[in-house]
């Protein structure tokens, strides 16, 4: 008995680049939605009372003797002010080669820098009652920063922490905390700046000479290695340095053009975002427009905005942006969709502030997603840290959860690095996958990636799981990284390391597979099912019948994949009432189509032979184990 099945369709797989290009595989899978959050009251400490207290300082600088000092002036001996802080190239001192139009011709210190003629009527701080338009950004395509920072401006609790030195230091030392792929850290920096021939400053500023913007600039260009390391980003990198809280991204071009985002969905997680005191942004982009309808329209491409308000009028759903640069609006004469009812109903600024309204019908052609970073009702957290194993016996990312009163969990997976300095030009992306297993051995979450991190939200009714967090890299290219694990929840939680085996990973990925419930099944009791997130495709054989087969399968001709058994072309021996995940395929590169094309045959044997041709390797042998079939 043989059968033959070769089948090609075309999904949309929730990637978190919206201009990757569409897939075609032989799967069909629907993206489940994320839950929704739950209610949580946030209240703000005064303004006047945190910047203005010295009680809040956070170090003293009495003890000179273990710190380098010129003059009495703190000198970062780490971050030296010389060409290579800026390009990290040591043939080439100006940055025209970053298209930032200027020349660093020095550093200096804040009492030496030119400031405007609208500041001059300050004094040096580190704060002066911030404010989001304070903040510019400077000759630095970091807007994916400025963005983040421009929303914490008003936000005493996160800009409190970040900012550890709160006020002005005349020695010149400063200590600033960020969440460096979600692990917090303490960078201590001095105050020389970059400066123009002019001395002006050339990257981010603050108005009324306040240091905070340019201070964590410089101390996120020292994490990373220099200041080009911070060239271009995405919004959720920002928010999630600055604030350590857990993020979601929603995609407004999807990779299948056939498909439309679900606006109303994305409505609504504004709307309930607003309310919660949420921090959103998105990001202007479009590689089915041309570039000069971004600039006739005003926006500038591949920028990231802040999102400040979100109102409904009518029928009009109104969202309203900010520009980091503090300038440059929205064109409204050029946009068909301008809401008219807009100029009667509110009061828009008469400055040039960067500050505009935008239909959400305009941003959904636009701009290319909405980052939502969930800075309250996460009160409970936990951070693990551990090293990526693969599965040839046991695994090193495995935990026990245990939620006695329930809530919402948000989870995030990071890829770490090994070095002093964490340069974002060079460190690659990895494949990462979290599970989410309930004490009967069901998923009740999954989710897969390829990037530096993955995040996981879902709803737990109280109880014990199993978190398995993962890299198929492990498997794929023998990288055994780092990585960082992140547990956020609106309720009282416990995590601890789980003791594990390659069968907790082979039941995870059949638990994973039975939720997506996307299945073919033929009529003498043999199986496929199939499971698809973000680049992770999954193939299992399940074989009901009483007898033994043997299936072979052929996945030549599929492009930009990589497979588990280091083989396009396999042959599994299934024993009767038995499955096995047969094949494992993840993305290899981002910029580049995905095809999934394959046949299948199955026979009955009876001498069994060589089980698996070629063998499983090693490293995926808790992938690839047969499991029984109840």
């Amino acid at each position: 008995m043989e059968h033959w099945t070769n089948i090609q369709n075309k999904i949309t797989a929730n990637i978190h680049q919206s201009n990757l290009p569409k897939f075609s595989i032989s799967l069909d899978l629907t993206p489940r939605p994320n839950s929704s959050a739950l209610n949580v009251d946030r209240s703000l400490i005064s303004m006047d009372n945190l910047y203005s207290s010295n009680k809040h300082i956070g170090q003293s600088f009495s003890g000179f003797d273990n710190i380098s000092i010129t003059d009495r002036k703190y000198s970062d001996p780490e971050f030296l002010p010389i060409p290579e802080s800026i390009t990290q190239d040591n043939e080439r001192t100006s940055l025209d080669d970053l298209q930032y139009g200027t020349y660093v011709t020095r550093w200096l210190r804040p009492e030496q820098i030119r400031w405007s003629k609208e500041a001059q009527q300050y004094s040096l701080s580190v704060f002066n009652q911030p404010h989001s338009k304070d903040i510019n950004q400077g000759r630095l395509g970091d807007c994916w920063f400025v963005s983040a920072l421009s929303l914490i401006a008003e936000i005493p609790q996160i800009l409190y922490k970040v900012m550890i030195t709160k006020q002005y230091n005349p020695v010149g030392l400063y200590k600033i905390r960020l969440c460096n792929r979600g692990i917090w850290q303490v960078v201590t920096i001095d105050d020389m700046l970059p400066v123009t021939e002019t001395n002006s400053l050339v990257f981010t500023r603050s108005q009324k000479k306040q240091l905070f913007a340019s201070l964590i600039e410089k101390a996120l260009a020292k994490l990373h290695g220099s200041y080009k390391a911070l060239e271009s980003g995405r919004c959720v990198e920002g928010l999630q340095t600055l604030t350590g809280k857990p993020c979601e991204v929603f995609l407004l071009h999807l990779t299948d053009p056939k498909k439309k985002p679900n606006l109303n969905h994305i409505w609504t997680k504004i709307i309930q975002s607003k309310a919660k005191g949420y921090l959103m942004t998105c990001l202007a982009s479009n590689n089915q427009l041309n570039g000069e309808l971004f600039h006739r329209m005003g926006l500038e491409l591949d920028h990231a905005y802040s999102i400040i308000d979100a109102r409904q009028v009518g029928s009009q759903r109104l969202v309203r942006l900010r520009n980091p640069w503090g300038k440059k609006e929205l064109n409204t004469s050029l946009s068909d969709k301008w809401p008219r009812i807009l100029n009667e109903k509110f009061v828009t600024s008469s400055n040039n502030d960067g500050v505009f309204w935008m239909s959400l019908e305009e941003i959904s052609s636009l701009f290319s997603e909405v980052t939502i970073c969930k800075i309250s009702g996460n009160e409970h957290e936990v951070r693990k840290t551990g090293q990526f194993s693969d599965f040839s016996s046991k695994i090193t990312s495995a935990y026990s959860l245990h939620c006695p009163n329930g809530g919402e969990i948000d989870i995030e997976l990071f890829n770490a690095t090994d070095a002093k300095y964490n340069n974002r030009l060079t460190n690659f992306d990895i494949d990462l996958f979290l599970i989410v297993l309930s004490s009967n051995g069901s998923c009740q979450a999954y989710k897969h990636s390829l990037d530096y991190y993955t995040t996981l939200s879902t709803t737990v009714p109280p109880g014990r799981y199993i978190i398995l967090a993962g890299s198929m890299s492990a498997i794929n290219y023998s990288i055994c990284s780092k990585y960082t694990l992140v547990v956020h929840g609106d309720q009282p939680f416990v995590v601890n390391e789980q003791p594990s085996s390659y069968e907790l990973v082979c039941n995870a990925f059949h638990a994973v597979a039975l939720r997506a419930n996307n299945r073919k099944d033929f009529e003498d009791g043999v199986s496929i099912l199939t499971f698809n997130d973000n680049g992770g495709f999954g193939f299992i054989c399940e074989n009901k019948s009483n007898r033994t087969i043997r299936f072979t399968t052929d996945f030549q001709g599929s492009i930009n994949v990589v497979s588990s058994r280091k083989t396009f072309h396999m042959v599994d021996v299934i024993p009767a009432k038995t499955k096995q995940l047969f094949a494992f395929f993840t993305r290899k590169m981002l910029s580049e189509d995905v095809n999934i094309v394959y046949q299948v045959e199955y026979q009955d044997v009876n001498h069994i032979g060589a089980r698996n041709n070629p063998p499983i390797p090693s490293a995926a042998l808790g992938l690839h184990r047969l499991k029984s079939v109840h």
